[in-house]
């Protein structure tokens, strides 16, 4: 017997996803009756979905010119450098609330910062569904990270790894690379580099953003290179992450007056 590829519906699950739809789509409850109560309407409706609820105007016209929007656009403009939370949610096997959905659309980069990350090499993704840290990032799959059982920062006097986090259900804009002419320079000089609209993210961050980037993409990052993050560890270094290969993610620490020629500095999009 043929094996169907639609999964199987339940009750209960058509029904929610029933009114989770009319609850969305912000309508007069007098248009739900329509496809209800006529063969016609609801045979529009059937077809209109298939056809991906492409947009009409007023006079039910579809309209073929228009611009692209949301997700669309931004996939557009960054291509593969735009993870979304579908993307992340696939790799992962976790969910987003309802909410933190929204939040994902309202909060979308509009065009021209669209284009912003795009002409300085940055990467847009959905933050994780729960606030994570440096020590739940690595927890995430620790075989992308270089040390695969113990680790140094594991201890409590590094606070860092405990503290630091990324935010759930946010966006977050990561530089690919290290900062463009930030290697052979120590911590202050490399801070110097980071625009007004930019920050040092933390180690938290940084390691999330390039192993979810894997994950998706099947792509290294940072390889034979290392970016500072604004983490401090229990010695007052700068907490560093890079040289990410088969090998796995290394995370290190790194006295901020140094000038690694290897060691750049990481930016994110505030």
């Amino acid at each position: 017997m043929k094996k169907s590829s639609h999964p199987e519906l339940t009750a209960s699950g058509v029904l929610g996803t029933i009114a989770k739809l009319v609850r969305l789509v912000d309508i007069d409850w007098s248009y739900w009756q329509c496809p209800t109560n006529n063969v016609t309407a609801r045979r529009n409706l059937a077809e209109y979905l298939k056809a991906g609820c492409p947009k009409v105007n007023t006079d039910g016209e579809l309209v073929t010119n228009q611009l692209s929007e949301g997700h669309e656009l931004a996939s557009l403009i960054l291509r593969d450098d735009f993870l979304s939370p579908e993307d992340v949610a696939k790799v992962y096997g976790w969910n987003y609330s309802n909410e933190q959905l929204e939040n994902f659309n309202e909060t979308l980069p509009e065009f021209d910062e669209l284009m912003w990350l795009k002409n300085n090499g940055y990467m847009l993704v959905a933050g994780p569904s729960t606030e994570l840290n440096l020590l739940q990032v690595r927890d995430l799959d620790n075989q992308l990270f270089y040390s695969k059982t113990e680790v140094w920062y594991v201890e409590d006097k590094h606070k860092f790894s405990s503290d630091d986090k990324v935010t759930a259900g946010q966006w977050l804009a990561v530089r690919k690379e290290a900062v463009p002419n930030s290697f052979g320079k120590n911590w202050s000089e490399q801070q110097e580099l980071i625009k007004e609209i930019e920050y040092v993210p933390n180690a938290s961050e940084v390691s999330y953003a390039i192993t979810v980037y894997y994950k998706v993409r099947s792509i290294y990052l940072l390889r034979g290179k290392y970016v500072r993050t604004s983490s401090v560890d229990a010695d007052g270094h700068s907490v560093h992450v890079g040289n990410f290969d088969e090998e796995g993610l290394v995370v290190g620490g790194y006295w901020g007056g140094g000038r690694g020629g290897f060691l750049g500095v990481s930016s994110a999009r505030k």
